[in-house]
């Protein structure tokens, strides 16, 4: 699978430039191999070869007008931008050096609740994610794959705007207050207070219970699913503004005959409607099947695409007017097979002991930009197959 994720190297290209040439700028190209306008693309170059021979600890970009743009320095010590390139064009860009960090309102953010049960809540312009901790579980509540909130796009998070309504004592006292005056105005604002409701910045309509949700993997063992509960402990490794970061540690589990840790780091890009997601479990002595999908609700439609490793489903949500959720997972290590098994659409992956299993996994809004099942199939097969972007060092000043 060919993604968007650029690991790249400057080494031979900072071979041609003495050290001290870093010390202010470096020009970047970046190409656009592809046929196809590529916008808001997040690129990635190692931080540590963009500060070699400077005094300078931060680093900033500009694009090609000398405005600045938002960038970062992620927690494994890549610099990111998000680019965007015409079809089989170029885009110029300049990255400086800095004495003093430059900040930017976030896109990609998240954190946890502990408001309402240590959620672990995130975002960025088009979509919004949850997963449950360790308080769902101690009430007893199987909710074991993510949760999605739907939103409509805009740079700005909303989610602790959602929470806040949703869990605001004040509210829930004025709710209380109302039913004792007026049923239907307590109602009225209940709806206006609740996140299960659109009130114009999004909402949560879907149902995890004890399942998948929208894409959670989970080992396939003598034909039975073991299904991961919440998760023990969180780290927020990176939180904006172009990329959440978080880890998250699940309780030791028996899995089969094996006692098994599992580890998730899921990252979530701003422009992207896909979590990236690296699966480890600790205590494996041999490879096992992995599996990942969603609940099947209804007769709502599948798409299970093989060859490119893709499962995507229209799941209707609860509610006829809050529209369709269009899920999906995309496996780059392939799809041995699909089942429909416990009421779920699955694919059939293999763990390696000692590898990660990575794989890709979201949702997208038939009322937001994408309108069908078919068109979030293309979209699915455009991220699995596209040839990244090249990034070029041309100049250094």
């Amino acid at each position: 699978m060919k993604t968007c994720r650029l690991y790249l190297s400057l080494t031979l290209a900072l071979a041609m430039f003495p050290a001290s040439g870093l010390s202010k700028t470096i020009d970047i190209t970046v190409s656009n191999p592809s046929g196809n306008a590529r916008t808001g693309e997040i690129v990635e170059l190692k931080a540590c070869e963009l500060l070699k021979g400077s005094d300078d600890r931060y680093l900033y970009i500009t694009d090609s007008n000398n405005e600045e743009i938002p960038s970062q320095v992620t927690y494994d010590s890549l610099f990111i931008f998000s680019a965007s390139v015409p079809a089989s064009g170029t885009a110029t860009y300049t990255i400086h050096t800095s004495t003093t960090p430059h900040t930017y309102l976030p896109i990609a953010t998240g954190k946890t609740r502990p408001e309402r049960q240590d959620d672990l809540s995130w975002e960025n312009n088009l979509v919004g994610f949850r997963a449950y901790g360790p308080a769902t579980k101690k009430k007893g509540e199987k909710a074991f794959g993510y949760d999605i909130f739907f939103k409509h796009p805009t740079p700005t998070p909303v989610l602790d705007i959602l929470y806040d309504m949703q869990t605001s004592a004040a509210n829930w006292a004025k709710v209380d207050s109302l039913k004792k005056i007026d049923p239907r105005r307590a109602k009225a604002f209940q709806e206006l207070i609740s996140y299960h409701k659109d009130s114009g910045l999004g909402m949560d309509c879907y149902a995890v219970g004890p399942t998948l949700g929208d894409g959670t993997t989970a080992i396939l063992l003598n034909d039975s699913i073991y299904y991961p509960w919440t998760y023990e402990s969180i780290e927020i490794l990176d939180n904006g503004p172009l990329r959440f970061t978080a880890k998250m540690t699940f309780p030791e589990t028996k899995t089969g005959n094996e006692m098994t840790t599992e580890t998730r780091i899921i990252t979530l890009d701003a422009g992207s409607h896909l979590n990236r997601c690296t699966v480890n479990y600790s205590g494996l002595t041999k490879s096992m099947d992995i599996v990942t999908g969603f609940p099947l609700r209804d007769d709502s439609e599948t798409v299970t695409d093989v060859t490119n490793g893709i499962i995507a489903y229209a799941d209707p949500t609860q509610g006829p007017d809050n529209g369709k959720a269009l899920l999906g997972v995309i496996l780059p290590s392939g799809i041995k097979k699909t089942l429909r098994k416990d009421n779920h659409v699955i694919g059939v992956a293999k763990t390696e002991t000692g590898t990660p299993f990575i794989y890709y996994w979201g949702f997208a809004w038939d009322k937001a930009d994408i309108k069908s099942l078919d068109d979030w199939h293309k979209h699915l097969i455009d991220v699995a197959t596209r040839q990244p972007l090249a990034c070029k060092v041309s100049t250094s000043r």
